[in-house]
């Protein structure tokens, strides 16, 4: 059986791939790991927990979250893939019912510490330069064990702009180079879905989109494995 394995947040985690998308992969089952309001880091670490305990996947499609996001491992129960990780990103979803934390964690320390963590991060090098890294060597990693597969940016619209003069982005050429990655400073997945819907008179493109939409989206894929991959 070749599976295609998807991991990423809330905007993975609400997208049921077509058949016909998954048949032209060469796949005849899914595997949609993603989880809402999880960190790149997380998507990492879940995609090699998953190939550890299964085995490779025939593809991997990872659309890349929010850059800021992060984790901790202080949940009260352990997932049998993400383990006693906790998504962090604001104090306000502590209080999420997806996530319980450990009983001795102090929560009001741990607001605290998500506060300062924030309001001490003065610009985006931080979460770019991060995200850009984990990307490298995610694919990196998928490429070591001869799996297919394509990363995109799914929420962020990254723009050159914001890092113009900054050392150590470097890197950004190691993934404009592989065409396992969408380019990340062209294409956002949210926004070309927004872009493609009868209706876009929303005011912000990050949002949850419906199927119709996903199919736009799987053409756009299909279209650049097509030209680039195969």
């Amino acid at each position: 059986m070749n599976t295609l394995l998807i991991n990423g947040c809330s905007f993975g985690e609400c997208w049921n791939p077509s058949n016909q998308f998954v048949s032209a992969l060469g796949c005849d089952s899914v595997e949609n790991i993603s989880k809402a309001a999880t960190s790149f880091q997380r998507t990492c670490r879940t995609t090699v927990e998953w190939i550890a305990q299964n085995g490779n996947p025939h593809f991997v499609i990872i659309p890349i979250t929010f850059a800021h996001r992060w984790e901790l491992a202080i949940a009260q129960n352990e997932d049998p893939i993400d383990g006693a990780w906790f998504p962090l990103q604001r104090k306000e979803l502590l209080d999420s019912t997806r996530h319980t934390l450990a009983t001795e964690v102090d929560k009001k320390k741990l607001a605290l510490m998500i506060d300062l963590y924030y309001g001490n991060i003065p610009n985006i090098k931080t979460y770019w330069d991060k995200v850009f890294t984990e990307v490298v060597l995610l694919s990196a990693f998928l490429e070591s064990r001869n799996i297919n597969h394509i990363m995109f940016d799914m929420c962020n619209k990254f723009d050159r702009k914001h890092i113009k003069g900054y050392k150590g982005f470097t890197k950004t050429d190691l993934i404009e180079s592989n065409k396992n990655i969408i380019d990340l400073f062209s294409f956002c997945g949210n926004q070309y879905m927004w872009q493609n819907m009868p209706d876009n008179d929303h005011t912000d493109y990050n949002i949850h989109h419906a199927p119709a939409q996903y199919r736009t989206l799987e053409n756009y894929l299909s279209n650049y494995l097509r030209q680039h991959l195969k």
